[in-house]
């Protein structure tokens, strides 16, 4: 996929990640074509959007790609979200696009559900608790079939933004499980993960953001990301 929506944090940490993006691919400035709303208006128009999807069709000049930027991408109007799609659904091979909001619910879920969807958090680690928490609530799962899963997901998450954290704090926790030093062994639920499990688990909790960000039912996400993560690890 060659498109990302960075959400959550503040402004300033999703303009991080947008450069950690953009430093990670190559891009040389010129080559970095940025819509933003400006200050004369009130919202980001269709003109804005075709100018940016001229630009993203032509060849970079001395990158590896091109990159279009839309700054606070909530403030597209629906016109201007409906002639992104089919850049979103067609994207030129040597382009890449990045869509920064603080309020991603404002996007339209096919705009969301066509990008890769990028949380952004101050946060590094999550809390001795916290840690405690996520392994206590991934053990409940265990050897559950597809409809007691269902069922415990409305008992453990009230709400989609519950379920929401968990999957943010989960995926902090596995990437540092993934990137610290070997230790010795602790006797809890992450001496089975291999680091390939680790990997297939991170995957899995980026595509139930996806889901979620597309306002698919979330206690149907659950049921078929718990039921996919711990298949043969009940």
């Amino acid at each position: 996929m060659h498109s990302y929506l960075i959400t959550g944090g503040s402004y300033e940490d999703r303009k991080k990640k947008e450069c950690d993006f953009t430093s990670s691919w190559n891009v040389l400035p010129f080559d970095i074509y940025r819509i933003d709303m400006q200050a004369d208006k009130q919202s980001i128009g269709i003109e804005d959007i075709r100018f940016l999807t001229q630009n993203l069709s032509l060849a970079p000049r001395s990158s590896p790609v091109v990159v279009g930027i839309i700054d606070r991408a909530e403030q597209l109007t629906v016109e201007a979200q409906n002639a992104l799609l089919k850049t979103l659904e067609e994207p030129p091979i040597k382009a890449r696009l990045i869509l920064e909001a603080g309020n991603s619910s404002q996007l339209l879920p096919t705009i969301s559900s066509r990008c890769q969807s990028i949380p952004c958090t101050t946060a590094t680690s999550v809390s001795p608790e916290e840690q405690t928490t996520i392994l206590s609530t991934v053990r409940a799962f265990q050897g559950k079939r597809p409809g007691e899963i269902c069922q415990l997901v409305n008992q453990l998450f009230e709400t989609k933004e519950d379920g929401v954290r968990f999957l943010q704090n989960f995926l902090i926790f596995l990437h540092d499980r993934l990137h610290s030093a070997p230790k010795k062994a602790h006797q809890d639920q992450t001496d089975v993960w291999s680091d390939l499990h680790i990997v297939y688990m991170i995957r899995s909790i980026i595509r139930a953001q996806k889901l979620l960000s597309a306002n698919v039912q979330y206690t149907l996400v659950f049921d078929d990301f718990f039921h996919t993560i711990l298949l043969d690890k009940a």
